[in-house]
């Protein structure tokens, strides 16, 4: 009975304790309580608008087209906007663009450009020569190597071959024409082009931007596609889930192999199975 009521003295100490503490406290506590909800809406508010800035730079990317921003110093530059799309997002061609930088199954790219070039130019002015080889057969060679600014090169090159037939007319040999047959043409062609591309937020509007340039001649760029996925922890389930726990590979290794003589150190080779829980993979943003 004495062991029940100190239980209980200490019990009523306590509670007289903690309401000593509280009302002497309580002010600053609740400040702090509030402070932590006023926080955690402001996050949530932030993470809201953040997503509502994400949807409408989507929306305009959409209606966007290529602009011909600049041409300074002989550079082309090209702009359009880019889309901020999560893994969810992914439209069949953005899925396909990915596929062909063969990162789908290891790792998903965090920015994905395509640009579509358009290149138009006419050759004039370019020496040929008229040659003979072992065999007899003639043909016109042409090479056309002009000088280009920057990393840029062109070599273009070939021949044509063909035959001249001498026609005599048989009435009157006096009269003698000749006709030329042309035969399928060999042409090499030896270019280099030179692409810079880069991702920028505008400050002002905050849209993501893709801009194109090059200081070759005679290129444009008809379209832009281009897409940044964002590294939201949907995008890691997502990728995760992709990821398969279980395997079959082979082994190899340095050890201690047991024999009929004994155990001794030695090389082993062998099929294994293994597990890998998906909480220890990467999420392949890193």
């Amino acid at each position: 009975m004495k062991k029940l009521n100190t239980l209980l003295e200490k019990n009523s100490s306590y509670k007289e304790k903690i309401y000593s503490f509280l009302k002497k406290n309580g002010a600053i506590i609740g400040v702090i309580i509030l402070a932590l909800l006023l926080l955690r809406q402001c996050n949530v508010s932030g993470r809201l608008e953040e997503e509502a800035k994400r949807e409408h730079n989507n929306y305009l990317a959409a209606q966007d087209s290529v602009r011909f921003i600049l041409n300074k110093n002989g550079n082309a530059v090209y702009e359009k906007s880019a889309y901020e799309l999560k893994m969810s997002e992914l439209s069949k061609e953005n899925k396909e663009l990915i596929e062909k930088l063969d990162l789908s199954r290891k790792k998903t790219p965090e920015v994905v450009i395509q640009t579509v070039v358009k290149y138009v130019e006419i050759f004039r002015d370019v020496p040929t020569r008229v040659h003979k080889d072992s065999t007899g057969q003639e043909f016109i060679t042409f090479l056309h190597n002009p000088q280009l600014p920057g990393e840029n090169s062109l070599k273009l090159s070939g021949k044509i071959p063909y035959d001249i037939k001498i026609n005599q007319d048989p009435n009157d040999p006096k009269i003698v024409s000749a006709s030329l047959f042309s035969k399928p043409a060999e042409i090499n062609i030896d270019q280099k082009i030179s692409i810079v591309s880069g991702l920028y937020r505008d400050p002002k509007t905050k849209r993501l931007m893709t801009r194109v340039s090059t200081d070759y001649p005679g290129i444009t760029f008809s379209d832009i596609n281009s897409f940044q996925i964002k590294d939201t922890p949907e995008n890691r389930k997502t990728l995760m889930q992709e990821r398969k726990r279980f395997g079959i590979g082979l082994n190899a290794g340095f050890g201690y192999v047991a024999s009929p003589l004994g155990i001794s150190p030695g090389i082993y080779l062998g099929v294994g199975f293994h597990f890998s829980p998906k909480f220890l993979q990467t999420d392949g943003f890193k």
